[in-house]
């Protein structure tokens, strides 16, 4: 049986939307705003059908999926049809990519999944959760410094800023800012991971009217000076933080729009998703400062050539 499969756009999102409500899913792959940024970057397609949904990438240079988007008690069957597809259609082995722990666990229950897969554990994609109300806040010892480095910034820049909820009336202004943080970043990507990021962000501004997302903003002496975009999933009562960017010469300034966004615009969240580290030392470090409740774990799981 051929299936049809569709490529992922902006008009994809109600039906992917559909499906990812499912089951509760607290990885970053589980949003389509995420899906969205790489879909350049890994090609991404997928199959429906009235039980699940399912991706087909290219990943490495080779054809890979992830995990379905469907009720807990479909997994296998997608799991199968996935198998099946790779297998005799593709005649290749299947990949799976970033899989979450529930799901692992329940393809784990499959004796054909035990036998024929190896699964190999991914800590550069595991995701940072926290505490929405921590964050909001910056209470505690374990993000005192935070808090004195934004209250740096307040002193430093009293009476100069002012937090906007952003639109899409704002994406030129926001388009201008975020070519003048490309021009200074620091960042070494050396897998083209960032730049391929870079080329999903415009992607959302191209697309800003279709897309179920939140934007935010600070400005200092009027000029917008930090954004960030998020999304929320109400199932899980968890906000996702996809893009945060500020002018890194304002000390504290990071800090401030971290906090203001959720406050402003997911202020009863009760977990944050503030996505991956890439595998950079750097990013790994900023994250890992802001305490995170636990890490979002994620495995690869390849089919093992006979």
């Amino acid at each position: 049986m051929n299936l049809e499969f569709k490529t992922l756009d902006a008009k994809s999102m109600e039906e992917f939307k559909h499906y990812s409500a499912m089951r509760d899913i607290y990885m970053s792959e589980g949003t389509f705003i995420n899906q969205f940024i790489w879909s350049n970057f890994y090609k991404t397609k997928y199959y429906v059908n009235e039980k699940y949904l399912f991706f087909l990438m290219k990943i490495n240079k080779q054809p890979a999926t992830m995990i379905p988007f469907c009720k807990k008690e479909d997994i296998l069957d997608a799991f199968l049809e996935m198998k099946r597809y790779f297998n005799e259609e593709l005649h290749l082995p299947l990949k799976i990519y970033n899989i979450d722990k529930p799901t692992l666990e329940v393809l784990q229950e499959s004796k054909e999944f035990n036998e024929e897969f190896k699964v190999i554990p991914s800590r550069d994609t595991s995701d940072y959760m926290y505490d929405g109300d921590k964050l909001r806040s910056l209470s505690g010892r374990a993000l005192h410094k935070k808090k004195n480095h934004l209250n740096n910034f307040l002193k430093t820049y009293d009476g100069r800023y002012e937090y906007k909820t952003l639109n899409c009336e704002h994406i030129d202004a926001i388009k201008e800012f975020h070519l003048k943080w490309l021009e200074k970043r620091q960042i070494v990507d050396e897998r083209n991971l960032i730049e391929s990021e870079e080329t999903g962000v415009f992607k959302i501004f191209e697309n800003c009217s279709l897309l179920d997302s939140k934007m935010g903003g600070i400005y200092v002496d009027g000029k917008l000076s930090a954004y960030s975009i998020g999304s929320y999933s109400p199932y899980t009562n968890c906000a996702f933080i996809h893009i945060e960017k500020a002018n890194t010469t304002m000390n504290g300034l990071y800090n401030f729009i971290n906090q203001q966004f959720l406050i402003h615009e997911f202020p009863d969240a009760k977990l944050v998703n503030r996505e991956d580290d890439l595998g950079h030392e750097g990013l790994r470090q900023s994250k890992m400062s802001y305490n995170p409740i636990y890490l979002v774990d994620k495995f690869h799981a390849f089919q093992k050539n006979e």
